[in-house]
Order: structure tokens, then sequence, then C-alpha cells
């Protein structure tokens, strides 16, 4: 299990949400993001970046909550924080 707590730098104006996942499970399937299949086959990138968008002047994402969604054998849950945590999926879970 990869779990990349994103600081705000990371999610807020210099990153997008979907761009964080792509690192994400890059890391957790030991790949480059160039090779992974396009995200788009597995949830809209701009709904996700735009799901926890930020919230006027104080930079902050909205609310709370999370999305889960598989993406190139991997179980990967966001939460409104930022934050991504990528679960490989092993054999018996497919």
């Amino acid at each position: 299990m990869i779990d990349k707590p994103a600081s705000r730098a990371d999610t807020d104006e210099r990153q997008q949400l979907s761009h964080v996942v792509i690192e994400s499970v890059a890391a957790a399937t030991e790949c480059s993001a160039h090779q992974l299949p396009p995200l788009h086959e597995a949830i809209d990138p701009d709904a996700l970046n735009n799901l926890f968008a930020s919230e006027g002047r104080t930079g902050g994402r909205s609310g709370g909550g999370h999305v889960s969604f598989r993406y190139h054998g991997c179980t990967v849950t966001v939460h409104a924080s930022g934050r991504s945590v990528v679960e490989r999926i092993t054999d018996g879970e497919q």
C-alpha cells in the first residue's frame, strides 16, 4: 500500500488531484506515469479535479468526504484534504 499525503502545495493551485493520483499509482505500481493507461478510462479527471475544488480566499479544499475508484490494478481513494491512498489489488480482490 502507498499512502501519499499530499501537501497543500501539491494539491492547491500547483497540482491538480488527477496528477496526484497518477503519480501515486505510478509509485505504487513501480512504473512510469507515462506507462499508465489514460486516467479517463477509470474516472473523469476534470470531475475529480473539481470535486474538492478550493473555496474562495481560504485556499483550502471544500468540505469533507472522499471518492474511491479502481485504476491500473489499484484501488484509489482521494480525500477532500487532497490526500490520496493507493492500494494494489491482489488476485483475490479482482
